[in-house]
């Protein structure tokens, strides 16, 4: 014998069984998840991380100087460790110098990416990244920024 539940509407009852609810309730799982998922994939992984806080290199494309929040091909040359998102940017780290070095912001020094401080950049509504040679130049930047901005 089915047990059926009724609910009563403006013009009449629906009834719903067991089989009724579950296939209901799975849509919108479904539905949810697909909203969540959506959601997820449309905020940027600069959201996920403080404008002070120091980058992990393995998640910065050294060559499209981007924070991705994931975990980058690693592209060892002359004994140091540089990290790109794809095989075009393995390519350029290994031939191309000039995309392994960068300049300090705040010193206007050339800094080597593998051994920089990484932040976000803060004009950058994308996860662009800023090199360091320290945090205390970082620093000194922000505060210099934030004295401009004023």
């Amino acid at each position: 014998m089915k047990k059926n539940k009724r609910l009563k509407g403006r013009t009449g009852s629906l009834k719903l069984d067991k089989q009724s609810i579950v296939i209901l309730s799975f849509f919108a799982v479904v539905v949810l998840g697909i909203i969540g998922y959506n959601l997820y994939k449309s905020t940027p992984p600069s959201a996920w991380v403080t404008e002070d806080e120091v980058l992990p290199r393995n998640k910065v494309c050294m060559v499209n100087n981007t924070y991705l929040g994931v975990q980058q091909i690693e592209v060892p040359v002359n004994g140091k460790m540089y990290y790109g998102c794809c095989e075009m940017c393995v390519t350029t780290l290994n031939q191309k110098p000039e995309s392994r070095y960068a300049i300090d912001p705040f010193s206007g020094e050339k800094v080597d990416k593998s051994m920089a401080f990484i932040y976000l950049n803060p004009d950058s509504k994308y996860g662009g990244v800023l090199y360091f040679e320290s945090t205390e130049n970082f620093q000194a930047f922000s505060e210099l920024n934030d004295s401009n901005t004023n």
